[in-house]
Formats: structure tokens, sequence, C-alpha cells
């Protein structure tokens, strides 16, 4: 199949000026050059692409989209007018057209993707892994050639916290000290590595990850097994406030080393927390596996840490075990995306040159992964979008405090339980 996808992204992608690639989608030849506008003369050729995505599946791929291709995507006012839709069940014929029919790549490619089925109304999008990616030759400067990354991965939320603390406190004062993960000793070096010569946080988050999305995932799940069972709701306030109290901890314990914060502890943009990462200004950025290949690092270099939250067994009310909870990565559910079946021809035309450059384009396919993550599923999908603006506000609220106080803490969870169902 990769060889395929490499000879439809040789027929689609077509050298532009200055070197930035440009898409012909549904695999017409392209036309010959219009003329040169008269001076003074404003020209009408910008390309539009309209998305419903109210999950914000395609968020970080739609930014590298209209950067690299100079195309302006506006969110569409629902599915039926949009240009691209993505959804979480797969989409028929009743709701979405027949890819295969929009042109011979595009059949090609869905061919490719669906085992050559006759018919195909939407493409599937890979799940990715999420919690804390880190570089795995980072660990080995900081932690010795003896360090084993499962040891971190399987590393309780108390050595967690441990580690992270004494790790503020070495970036401060570089000492040696010892650090207990997964049982076993590790100890900082006295002096700082040359490998780690730019490190000067623990964490990079971005300000759009930062309060919803796959972070409320584990808190969710000390009450629910399926997003089904999220979004029907039914638990009280008092079994979901001892998850929310953990949430709390994990937000303020990243905000007191964050790499690139503003004033009021703002958390960067997720291009500028992903450069800091990928700069080596922070041992651990929170984001989906599929992002470590824009920060430079290969799949064999990238070591996911899960998300540690400080559970117990008080905090479990029909959902995962502490293990479970503890040892997994969130993994982001993949959806599908299609062209809605209402879309004119500039619409589809459009549609299929993103869906092309999506699945074909090396970035694009760096987004995409391997669609192979397991862990615990991402129960904060199951969620409104409402809903997640609401919690997203509270976390604004966290986001601008001086101080972390219990009551600073139980406005926020009361926030959250207001906005949870």
């Amino acid at each position: 199949m990769k060889r395929l996808l490499s000879i439809l992204l040789a027929a689609a992608l077509l050298t532009g000026c200055g070197g930035r690639l440009r898409l012909l989608p549904q695999g017409g030849e392209e036309s010959a050059p219009a003329a040169s506008a008269p001076s003074g003369t404003a020209e009408s050729t910008e390309r539009v692409l309209t998305v419903w995505d109210e999950s914000g599946t395609l968020d970080e791929a739609l930014a590298l989209y209209a950067e690299e291709q100079g195309v302006r995507v506006e969110q569409a006012a629902d599915a039926a007018s949009a240009s691209l839709a993505v959804t979480a069940a797969q989409p028929g014929a009743d709701t979405a057209l027949d890819l295969t029919q929009q042109g011979e790549l595009m059949q090609g490619m869905a061919g490719a993707l669906t085992g050559g089925q006759e018919g195909c109304h939407g493409l599937p999008l890979a799940s990715t892994a999420y919690g804390y990616l880190a570089n795995a030759a980072s660990l080995t400067a900081l932690l010795g050639a003896e360090f084993d990354p499962a040891d971190l991965q399987k590393a309780t939320a108390a050595e967690w916290r441990d580690f992270t603390s004494a790790l503020a406190d070495w970036l401060d004062a570089p000492a040696e000290a010892t650090v207990t993960l997964n049982g076993k000793e590790y100890a900082l070096p006295a002096e700082r590595p040359e490998a780690l010569a730019a490190l000067e946080a623990v964490f990079a988050v971005a300000d759009q990850d930062r309060f919803a999305g796959p972070v409320l995932a584990p808190v969710m799940g000390t009450c629910y097994k399926t997003a089904e069972e999220a979004a029907a709701g039914g638990r009280t306030d008092v079994q979901l406030t001892g998850a929310l109290n953990s949430l709390w901890t994990l937000l303020t314990d990243e905000a007191a080393s964050l790499a690139g914060a503003g004033e009021s502890g703002a958390a960067p943009g997720r291009a500028e927390a992903r450069a800091a990462f990928a700069g080596g200004k922070a041992l651990f950025y929170r984001a989906g596996a599929s992002e470590a290949a824009l920060a430079g690092l290969s799949a064999e270099s990238t070591v996911v840490v899960p998300l540690k939250f400080t559970f117990d067994d008080t905090d479990l009310h029909g959902g995962f075990s502490l293990e479970e909870l503890t040892d997994q990565p969130v993994v982001r559910s993949g959806g599908w995306v299609c062209i809605p079946a209402a879309a004119d021809e500039s619409q589809q035309t459009e549609a299929c040159a993103f869906l092309l450059w999506l699945y074909a384009s090396e970035t694009g396919r760096q987004l995409m992964g391997g669609g192979s993550a397991e862990g615990l599923p991402d129960l904060s999908a199951a969620l409104s979008a409402e809903t997640l603006a609401a919690i997203d506000a509270a976390g604004d609220e966290l986001a601008g405090l001086s101080q972390f106080t219990t009551a600073g803490r139980r406005a926020f969870t009361s926030a959250v339980l207001a906005a949870l169902p």
C-alpha cells in the first residue's frame, strides 16, 4: 500500500512556485496557466476548504495543510454544508459521496485503504496514542545507559510526581539525586549533560490541549468504560470529584515547570509547544504520538508515557482498574472523514485535494500514524463541543491563578462537574 500511495503522491503533487507543492485534485490534468491579471486588479483565486469537525480530530492536519498549500480553512455551520466532514460512525451513501467516483487518484487511494471494495463513502482516520512524548536519547542522557523506558511507562503516579519534581529542582541547580521508577533506582547526574544543554522545563503542553480532550479520558475512565456510557452520564458529583482532584494535581504539576509559558501561566500554541520540545527545551510533551515525527523523532526514538493521575481505590466506580489507568496511554479515536452528499463540484475538488494530501503526503502520513495504538479509549470524544468549551473555560481560570489553593481547586472541579453529563 505504501508504494501505491507513493505513486499517488507523485501524480497528485506538482511543483509550484518557491518549492511549494500544489495539489491537483480529482486526477485531472493541469490546465494551461491563466493570463496574468492586469496590474492593480485583484485576483479571486483564493482556495477555501469548509470543514465540519466537532471533535477537532483534524485541527492539526488542517492547520498544516493551510500553511503548506495556501488554502483557507473555514468551519462549516453543519455537516451538510461542508466540503469535508468528520464523523464517529462510518458514513453511508445517504450522507456521503462515493469517493471511488471522484477521479482516478481518489479511486486508487480509496481502494488501497479499504481493500478494493466497490463503493467507499468515507476514509478511516488512524488512532494514535496520547500521553507524554519523550526522546529516548534525552532520557538516556539524563538517567544513564541502563535506563529502561518501560520503567518510566510503568512508574506509579507517586513515583512519577517525585521524579518530575526532582527533575524541576535539578534544572534549577543540577546535583546528583536518586529517583525511583517502577521500583528501580536511577540517578540524576551531578552536572548537566551536553545533550541536555537546552533543557529548561519538564513539560511542554499546547494551549489547545491543556484542559480538555484526551486528558479527561482517564478521569472519566474511573467511572466509565465506553464512550456510550460516558455520553449517558449517570455518575454523581461525589463519585467524580476524587478523579477531578487528581486532574487538578496533574495540571498544576505541569504548570510548575512549563516550557514557553506566557503571562499568568498561559500555555503556548501547539506549534510553539512542539517547537520547544523539538528544540530540547522540555523533556516531556503532552500530545498524540503522531506529532512525534513533526518534532523530528522517529517511532523508534519516541517514548510515550501514560498520563499519571493520583487516583486511588476510592475513585473507582465501575470504570477501569488503577493498573489500567496508570499503565496505558489514551487512544485518540480515529473516526471517519468524508465528503457530504450535498457538496457541490468546487467543494468536492477542495475536499479531494485535502484527502490526497492527508493520506499520501509525507506530512499527512506522519500525522495519520500507524493506526495500531492500544490503550484507554478516548472517552472525552463522547462529550459535546459545548461541554468541552465549558471545561476549557474552567481551565482558563486555573491558568490565570498565581497560586494553586484549595479554593481554586474546588472552583475548578465544581465548574467541570457542572459541565459533565
